[in-house]
């Protein structure tokens, strides 16, 4: 299988990633799934994504449990503002990564955080329409009602105490070059100074958009 199949997407392979977000009062609930890139994908039990719409833009946040203790993880916040011209439903890696223009894709920092000996790892962040933070391409956010959202969690190893501060907040910091999947762009490798950690992308949560493309 080779590497963009196995990354299968900073988003999900569309054959076992098909959102299961619920609603409750205009918020949004989706469950939290191994990332495909680390073999066969399940629900991780007693964790949960939560995604909140407005017309000025959007609030997301994870609560999730099997985080490696003592590593960096850090929150990727992945908006496809044109998911109808997507090649599968949801929307894939491919899409995202080789077919950017076509989904008007971007990818954003959402957070990070040193997780504890309890596995456990707690995320939010605010988004309003426009740029993201740390975007790896320039699209930003554009809507609101229409937007696909894919949340992906990457783990950069073990605590690098001089280095703390970057890799709490960039995409790649401490890690090797050889660790970062082939389909990142330029932009993604960028972030931060590599080092002696492998990176992993370990989890992912997806909301579909509400609204059918027409």
């Amino acid at each position: 299988m080779n590497t963009l199949s196995r990354f299968a997407a900073f988003t999900l392979a569309a054959a076992i990633s098909t959102s299961t977000a619920g609603h409750a009062d205009g918020l949004r609930f989706g469950q939290v799934q191994t990332h495909p890139s680390q073999g066969e994908v399940s629900v991780v039990s007693k964790a949960e994504a939560r995604l909140h719409t407005s017309t000025e833009g959007i609030h997301v946040s994870m609560y999730t449990k099997g985080l490696a203790p003592g590593h960096v993880h850090t929150l990727w916040l992945v908006t496809i503002n044109n998911p109808g011209a997507c090649e599968a439903t949801p929307c894939t890696s491919k899409d995202v990564l080789k077919r950017t223009t076509e989904v008007d894709a971007d990818v954003g920092y959402a957070g990070g955080i040193v997780v504890g000996n309890n596995g456990r790892g707690q995320f939010a962040a605010y988004q309003p329409i426009g740029d993201l933070s740390g975007a790896w391409f320039e699209a930003g956010l554009k809507n609101t009602s229409n937007v696909e959202v894919h949340l992906v969690v990457n783990d950069h190893g073990p605590v690098i105490p001089s280095r703390l501060p970057e890799m709490l907040k960039t995409y790649r910091d401490g890690c090797t070059d050889e660790s970062i999947p082939a389909p990142m762009p330029a932009s993604a490798r960028a972030q931060g100074e590599p080092g002696p950690n492998a990176c992993r992308l370990v989890q992912f949560s997806i909301f579909e958009p509400e609204e059918t493309p027409s």
